[in-house]
């Protein structure tokens, strides 16, 4: 045992000094015996190796009772399950870090943990007395009751809190993120109110209090709150970034660009906003701000992959494959670099390596049995390419694995629809519907199909109608539903759906083509003309578009 732990501290000594990972270990002036099992914990800790992490830890807590060292022993033996042990050092790590309110807190957890409750309370509210003005203590330890079903205690805890101290905007806000959790947003409103009277800058309150008023009053209600706190508060740049997601929430895209234009001028060197505002220039279509927003960020975080990873998907966006390849091939690891691979993989089949990327797929749906976005894919590309029977083969393979996984039965009824089994089509759908009632694409494409091919206009009403309830804004529902009335002959009905449904999708030829049918069926030739046109500038192979426009009055 001896020599084969020495061989890995050995390495583990040398990975540090090459990863320059020592100048955070908490190595300085430590004994070569302290640092052998200090290494040895972290690297079978790492491993997952509780039969060899937990003497390890327990040995090097031993041997340096600091509380770093106590602090990561704690964490680690509680994550292997060993609370009891994990709660004997919680003990030393609070005695050697009495200013420590992270001890505090997690030895409250253990003792809750562990059926000790009465004990952690007592610590609980030893801690706030210790640490009154700090709102993160307090709401921290309020969350940790709440998360282990004690929300009365914590109610308790906070309300003695806040009789000792009218003043203590932290017991306030505690009590309404409480309410919030425990979804009792009406509740919550007057306790955040509170805790702004006191605290009138405090942005997190303010967002909390306009996330309180949207679930009772409406988005409205929220946005007159936010945006009056941001107008007292300019400074606020969360406040100002809840503002803007609030703002596309409500389809207000324009408005959450250009708050995000006035964030980046005050935060030029803050690449989270620049990284926001390059996303939304995607959206926006805007290449080049997007690339240059982009490209900034990336110089501001050089060491994060997310910049890196929106470059790619910048250039995915505008059908740059080997530009967008370039980059995603940056990413080696972390938590972006399984979508890294699945959109690789993606690029690599659009570049004409097909049999490349769908070897990497299969591979990448063999690590990952459970993850129904990289058959999803695989399927997709093949359906894409005219491969209807492979893509069928490979969404029937990843349902024996994910029976219950809607968006399979999804993918499967639509390759149905292109194969013409009508019949498979719709028992697909309706197992979707089945495990998803709310899946309002899957009512929407059994009544469209119906509409498509004249068969059964009733049923095919029942199904459009729960899909607009569902979802009353959706355009591609909306079209369908003005594309039943119009096979019903109801064309003064039909119109104002489709023309709702070409605001949002203008350049889709589909849309335009129902459009101009009933354009013309009404009689308004002009007006029909002028919306094939435009669709066909974007689709001009477009064969539909084409015979629309040779037709004559």
């Amino acid at each position: 045992m001896r020599s084969r732990l020495g061989g890995i501290v050995a390495g583990i000594a040398l990975c540090l000094t090459a990863g320059g990972a020592a100048a955070d270990s908490p190595s300085d002036g430590m004994t070569g015996e302290q640092l052998y099992y200090l290494l040895v914990a972290e690297f079978a800790t790492a491993q997952r190796q509780p039969q060899l992490a937990i003497p390890a830890w327990q040995k090097a807590a031993k041997l340096a009772p600091e509380p770093n060292v106590l602090g990561r022993a704690t964490q680690a033996i509680a994550r292997f399950g060993d609370f009891q042990d994990a709660l004997q050092l919680a003990k030393r790590w609070r005695q050697a870090a009495p200013g420590s309110a992270e001890a505090d807190e997690f030895e409250a957890a253990l003792l809750l943990t562990t059926g000790q409750d009465e004990q952690a309370l007592q610590l609980l509210q030893a801690t706030l007395a210790r640490f009154p003005d700090d709102p993160k203590v307090t709401l921290q330890f309020a969350e940790l009751l709440v998360t282990h079903g004690r929300s009365g205690e914590a109610r308790r805890l906070l309300s003695a809190l806040a009789d000792k101290d009218p003043k203590s905007a932290a017991a306030y806000y505690a009590l309404g993120r409480i309410d919030l959790l425990e979804k009792r947003p009406e509740h919550a409103i007057s306790w955040l109110e509170k805790a702004l009277g006191i605290r009138p800058d405090w942005q997190e309150a303010a967002i909390s209090l306009a996330e309180a008023l949207q679930a009772v009053q409406g988005p409205a209600a929220a946005l007159r709150s936010i945006q009056s706190f941001t107008a007292s508060h300019p400074e606020a740049t969360l406040a100002r970034q809840y503002l803007a997601a609030l703002y596309l929430q409500m389809g207000g895209l324009t408005q959450a660009y250009r708050l995000y234009q006035d964030m980046a001028r005050q935060n030029p060197d803050d690449p989270d906003i620049l990284l926001s505002l390059g996303l939304m220039d995607i959206d926006r279509k805007d290449w080049k701000r997007a690339e240059s927003v982009l490209l900034r960020a990336r110089n501001l975080a050089p060491q994060s992959p997310v910049p890196v990873y929106y470059l790619g998907r910048l250039y995915e966006a505008q059908d740059r494959w080997a530009e967008a390849l370039q980059w995603y091939q940056r990413i080696h690891s972390g938590p972006l670099y399984p979508a890294v691979e699945i959109r690789s993989a993606r690029v690599e089949y659009l570049l004409g390596h097909h049999d490349k990327a769908i070897d990497k797929l299969r591979a990448l749906a063999a690590a990952h049995p459970q993850d129904a976005q990289i058959p999803l894919l695989e399927a997709g590309l093949l359906q894409d390419s005219g491969h209807l029977p492979q893509a069928l083969q490979v969404i029937s393979g990843a349902l024996q694995r994910m029976p219950e996984q809607p968006s399979l039965w999804y993918a499967q009824g639509a390759i149905y629809e292109q194969l013409k089994d009508y019949p498979a089509m719709e028992k697909a759908m309706r197992t979707v519907i089945h495990l998803a009632p709310d899946h309002a694409q899957a009512y929407n494409f059994i009544g469209y199909s119906l509409v498509e091919r004249h068969s059964d206009l009733a049923e095919a009403q029942k199904l459009l109608t729960k899909a607009l309830s569902l979802s009353p804004d959706n355009p591609e529902i909306l079209d369908s539903v003005g594309w039943l009335y119009h096979a019903q002959g109801d064309n003064d009905r039909a119109l104002g759906y489709l023309q709702r449904a070409h605001a949002a999708l203008p350049d889709e030829a589909d849309v335009s083509a129902h459009l101009g049918q009933v354009l013309w069926s009404l009689g308004r030739h002009a007006e029909a003309r002028q919306v094939w046109q435009h669709a066909l500038r974007k689709h001009p192979d477009d064969a539909a578009l084409q015979r629309a426009l040779n037709r004559q009055p």
